[in-house]
């Protein structure tokens, strides 16, 4: 009897914490459910709050994710998103503590780190910007857009070399983004290799024939390997542009002027130069260059001329000082170039240093020294 007893006793007691485990898991199980409600629900609204910050509807955008926010789920892409929210407020505090959450929640999110790294470059922590960049670009090699910032963080960090070979990589793995072959290309010329920049920009301007800056930078790059020929009809495309920005852009003007005088079409360069002489009366360089057709031809009254109304305009330019110091030393008289030789040697970019320092030496000479 007692043994029947004890076995029903066992019986009931299995029952009882049968009944127990089934209730422990049937909790699980609605707390998992209510996870995912939860995580499905933050998604939802995380895309259609990105859905309107991509529309620049921000007041609708920060609705959405201040819900999640609130509701406390652990959704990596919603701190992103606040984050970028924060940040377009001026909110940079509140902005880094959203991004560095979304970090948190997801090491492995590249756009996380990306995001991050926007926030400590825009508040001046450059260096901790850049090893937020470096995680992003490792994590998201897929997306050249976190290398490239890497990039542009270690040329503002004065380490262009090392920038260099993050977009020989990226160029490696990403070979159609012309963007990239652009960036490559600007990184180059800082290195002063325009040889290799012009690559990259044709490479570029191959993939996006439309972008007028390419050719910019292209037509300079040529410019600075001395390939006169081609940089020509470039810069002359950019003077008729429909961008009146680029039309009557100066340095397009002055560098296709140059190129037509190394390449002896001074004719040329005076057909270009002549108009803007009338339509920009309180500029110098168009009335320089056409003092250098005179020199080139001989013509120096005419180009002392010239040179007199270009320093009437701007009597500090250096170009016109070192012109009109030569002009005056060749027709001797020495002792009136010599000031402006020395205005010229004061101007930093004003080329041809050397030449200047030589025409001052014998213009400053005594009389059989």
């Amino acid at each position: 009897m007692q043994i029947k007893r004890a076995i029903l006793c066992a019986i009931a007691a299995g029952a009882v914490l049968a009944a127990g485990c089934g209730q422990a898991e049937i909790e699980l199980k609605r707390s998992e459910a209510r996870q995912r409600w939860d995580a499905s629900r933050a998604e939802m609204a995380t895309r259609l709050a990105e859905g309107c910050y991509q529309r620049n509807e921000l007041g609708r955008a920060r609705q959405h994710i201040d819900e999640v926010i609130r509701s406390g789920t652990t959704y990596a892409p919603a701190y992103v998103l606040a984050a970028r929210l924060a940040a377009e407020k001026g909110e940079l505090d509140k902005a880094g503590e959203y991004a560095a959450a979304a970090v948190r929640l997801d090491p492995d999110s590249p756009e996380a780190h990306y995001v991050l790294g926007t926030i400590e470059q825009t508040i001046g922590h450059v260096e901790t910007a850049l090893d937020e960049y470096t995680a992003a670009a490792e994590l998201g090699r897929s997306d050249a857009k976190y290398a490239m910032a890497q990039a542009e963080t270690l040329v503002a960090l004065d380490q262009v070399q090392e920038a260099l070979e993050v977009l020989r990589e990226t160029v490696r793995r990403a070979p159609g983004k012309a963007d990239v072959h652009t960036a490559m290309g600007d990184v180059l010329s800082l290195l002063a290799k325009p040889e290799e920049a012009v690559g990259s920009y044709r490479i570029a301007l191959r993939l996006a024939p439309t972008q007028t800056g390419l050719k910019e930078r292209l037509a300079t790059a040529l410019f600075k390997c001395g390939v006169y020929g081609e940089a020509e009809p470039i810069l002359a495309e950019l003077s008729q542009a429909e961008s009146s920005e680029m039309r009557d852009s100066a340095w397009v003007l002055q560098m296709r002027a140059t190129c037509l005088l190394a390449l002896g079409r001074t004719a040329d360069a005076r057909a270009v130069c002549r108009p803007e002489v009338k339509a920009r009366s309180d500029w110098a360089s168009p009335l320089v260059i056409l003092a250098l057709c005179d020199i080139l031809e001989n013509q120096l009254p005419a180009a002392r001329q010239n040179l007199e109304l270009a320093l009437a305009r701007e009597p500090e330019h250096g170009q016109a000082n070192a012109l009109m110091g030569y002009v005056l030393m060749e027709t001797g008289r020495p002792a009136e170039a010599a000031p402006h030789l020395r205005l010229a040697l004061r101007d930093p970019a004003c080329e041809g240093r050397p030449t200047i320092e030589r025409l001052l030496a014998r213009a400053e000479a005594k009389p059989g020294s």
